[in-house]
């Protein structure tokens, strides 16, 4: 599992006001969840119909239409309580399905769970993993969530998927701002895991299908050239001011070894796409496109399996390409991107920088929009998402890029 997974497209908006009442509040109704409650469900809540009442009256939050003294009333909303109380005594009593979260460290991961039931602290090897899955078997284990740490999680998650457990990995800036929300501003291990379960409850973040070995491989690949090609990088720099010949000499030596690397690894990449058809075809979608090259496409093809799975707006919040509103009364601010996979961006924005200039689309787009008065940075961003929804199409439709398609498109547009 990497990067940023979540279960879901969206950022962190509305986790905080969904984690302030995350302890007493009951899971959102799946099909709608900006509804606590169904509609028929806060009638019953209520009970008789009052007998004082007009029967024209239907809002049970309503107090017009009383007839003769009564005594003093809440000012909270009825049906709302009620059903809240009743919701929870139904969750504590109707229900053993555990939601598990793990903060995981480089040596140990903590456990623990809601309803609590499940604390441990075990060792991350794989003796400490084979211990948690022993100690879940048999469980109602609903989901379990961690964050994402850098690779040490990616062991254990493999060995829960393994066991047939849902698992989410998700970001850590997502599940700290939960734990803001409902009140929880100390960090400890035991806190930690203990708000990666309730987050798990509460938001329950989608799950995302797990990667196939194949895949893995690759991302591991790709993510390696990436580190010797920053390191090629920073040592051509260093090259450029040293003074002294044994510095220059050294510089030199260890260019020519991260050249050799990168290379070895450009024939690993591509036998490793070559040996997958459906990789294979989805390459030469890609690389149909003029402004993608091969080290594009790897960087799609490992770090973004779900292009052509998703909708425009989907895959473009995903890479963190999508702007965001920021307003608030009558004051206006600009619109931002915000996340997102950040390799893929990046992969885009140099591709785009090609693009600008060959593209039949992307050229003409790119130019109305610097004649618009739009500032160079935000026309480019504009042009990665425009980019971003074309390979989505191509790849969704398995179709390759041709003018008489890109025609098609500027004529639908």
């Amino acid at each position: 599992m990497g990067g940023v997974v979540g279960g879901g497209v969206g950022g962190v908006g509305g986790v905080a006001s969904v984690a302030s009442q995350a302890a007493n509040v009951p899971d959102p109704a799946p099909n709608d969840e900006r509804r606590e409650i169904e509609e028929s469900s806060a009638f019953q809540a209520v009970g008789e119909r009052d007998p004082r009442r007009s029967r024209g009256n239907q809002n049970p939050n309503s107090r017009l239409n009383r007839r003769g003294p009564t005594p003093p009333s809440s000012s909270y909303l009825q049906g709302r309580i009620n059903t809240m109380t009743d919701a929870r005594k139904q969750d504590a009593q109707g229900t053993d399905a555990l939601y598990v979260g793990i903060d995981v460290a480089k040596e140990s991961f903590v456990v623990a769970s809601e309803p609590a039931g499940i604390r441990l602290t075990l060792d991350n090897t794989v003796k400490g993993r084979s211990e948690l899955v022993k100690a879940l078997a048999g469980r109602s284990v609903a989901l379990v969530v961690m964050e994402a740490t850098g690779g040490y999680e990616r062991g254990l998650v493999a060995d829960l998927l393994e066991a047939g457990h849902t698992v989410v990995v998700v970001n850590p800036r997502q599940v700290r701002d939960f734990a803001k929300g409902v009140g929880k501003l100390a960090k400890t291990d035991e806190i930690d895991a203990e708000m990666l379960a309730m987050f798990a409850r509460v938001v329950k973040p989608k799950p995302r299908s797990p990667e196939a070995p194949q895949d893995t491989r690759l991302s591991e690949l790709v993510q390696r050239r990436q580190q010797l090609s920053r390191t090629l990088v920073s040592e051509g720099n260093r090259a450029g001011h040293a003074q002294i010949k044994e510095v220059r000499k050294s510089l030199t030596t260890v260019m020519r070894v991260l050249e050799k690397e990168i290379a070895q690894l450009d024939k690993l990449i591509g036998a490793y796409i070559q040996s997958d058809p459906e990789m294979r075809r989805k390459h030469e979608i890609l690389d149909s496109v003029k402004g993608i090259g091969d080290q594009t496409s790897a960087v799609l093809l490992s770090h973004l399996p779900e292009l052509g799975r998703l909708n425009r707006e989907q895959i473009s919040a995903l890479v963190g390409v999508a702007p965001y509103d920021v307003q608030s009364g009558q004051w206006r601010g600009r619109s931002k991107i915000f996340g997102g996979r950040g390799l893929v961006r990046r992969a885009l924005y140099m591709a785009i920088l090609s693009a600008a200039q060959h593209n039949t689309i992307i050229r003409p787009f790119y130019e109305r929009l610097l004649a618009a008065g739009k500032v160079k940075k935000v026309a480019q961003i504009a042009c990665v998402r425009k980019l971003l929804t074309i390979l989505n199409s191509l790849v969704k439709n398995n179709e390759t890029w041709d003018e008489t398609w890109a025609q098609n498109y500027a004529k639908n547009a």
